[in-house]
């Protein structure tokens, strides 16, 4: 497996951790981080991110690898589409959750955030050339998915901890492609702002400005079905993925439509650190809003929320993810980066 960052290993899983590791094929050396994070200055914003710090540091385990003298970190929750016959086999997605939560936690609980990023580069696994683009530049987006379960990805090592519990420790693999470059962007809110996010890095501000304001933009009365754009009135981020499950919402054929935090998430993140708040204007409010109507009780953020007419959404049942506790963190908490044009 490629990935873009530290020299990458090729990890070889068994039942009772990694066996082994071939180096990666073309492996680059790792790229510092080129952003910075701060606590929000409004109290109920700050209020929202505390309670989905305490999440995350609730969700930490600890694994260690039975030929490797080490404590690993990892986020580990209970997905119910991985292994749901059994209860006690949680997930512990390295990408995105690990690496997200790395940086999320930064501001609240540093020493948790500083193990996990060391954990993710003891993996071999600091990125995959595609969801780090949040952080630091990229050489090229590897936006194609390269294993066959493309939502779940592949597995490291089921791990023991606590309780019974066991962690399948797992990664996403990404690849080039041109024809998923050039198409994913095109349809997909997260993988248009990611590449919004590459364009900003290489210095090309202007195409990322235009980029997302693309997203935001209200433009579904144009001749074209596969427009990403901001339902602003339903509060509903509308692509590829959720189009005809928002076209059944609009019709009446179902009471809610689905939303997806983390493409929202993704997106907030984008337009707060390429500085187009601004210019985004009035519906940034909403969107931010519809974001933290995913937050549950115990502080985690849903992966879905259900609206209803009228804009009322609920985070649906099936619960909080890391993936996208973090970016919520994450998209209130990252600071503006410092104009990247050359001075005049």
């Amino acid at each position: 497996m490629r990935i873009l960052g530290r020299a990458a290993w090729l990890l070889v899983a068994t039942t009772s951790g990694l066996a082994g590791a071939t180096w990666a094929e073309e492996a680059r050396p790792d790229l510092p981080d080129s952003v910075a994070f701060r606590l929000p200055d409004d109290a109920g914003v700050r209020h929202h991110v505390a309670k989905s710090a305490g999440w995350l540091v609730g969700h930490v385990a600890t694994i260690s690898r039975p030929v490797e003298d080490d404590r690993l970190r990892v986020i580990a929750w209970k997905d119910p589409t991985l292994a749901p016959e059994d209860p006690n086999r949680l997930a512990g997605y390295l990408i995105t959750d690990a690496l997200w939560a790395s940086r999320a936690l930064r501001p609240f609980d540093p020493d948790a955030a500083g193990a996990m990023e060391r954990s993710l580069h003891a993996l071999g696994w600091p990125g995959n050339g595609l969801h780090e683009v949040l952080f630091h530049p990229v050489d090229r987006m590897l936006h194609r998915p390269d294993d066959a379960d493309f939502v779940h990805g592949r597995s490291l090592g089921v791990f023991a901890i606590d309780g019974g519990r066991s962690v399948d420790v797992r990664v996403l693999g990404q690849r080039w492609d041109p024809d998923f470059e050039a198409g994913h962007p095109r349809l997909f809110a997260e993988h248009a702002a990611y590449q919004a996010l590459h364009e900003f890095w290489k210095g090309d501000e202007a195409a990322a400005r235009r980029r997302i304001l693309g997203i935001v933009r209200d433009d579904r009365a144009t001749d074209r079905d596969d427009r990403i754009f901001w339902d602003g009135e339903a509060g509903i981020l509308v692509d590829q993925a959720g189009r005809e499950d928002w076209h059944r919402f609009q019709r009446g054929e179902r009471p809610t439509g689905r939303h997806a935090s983390f493409k929202l998430g993704v997106l907030l993140y984008a337009i707060r650190l390429t500085g187009v708040e601004a210019e985004v204007g009035p519906p940034l409010e909403g969107m931010k809003r519809r974001l933290w109507s995913a937050r549950r009780e115990d502080g985690g953020v849903a992966h879905f929320v259900e609206v209803r007419r009228g804009g009322q959404g609920e985070p649906a049942r099936s619960g909080a993810t890391g993936e996208a506790t973090a970016i919520a963190i994450l998209s209130e908490t990252i600071q503006p980066a410092v104009s990247r044009r050359p001075p005049r």
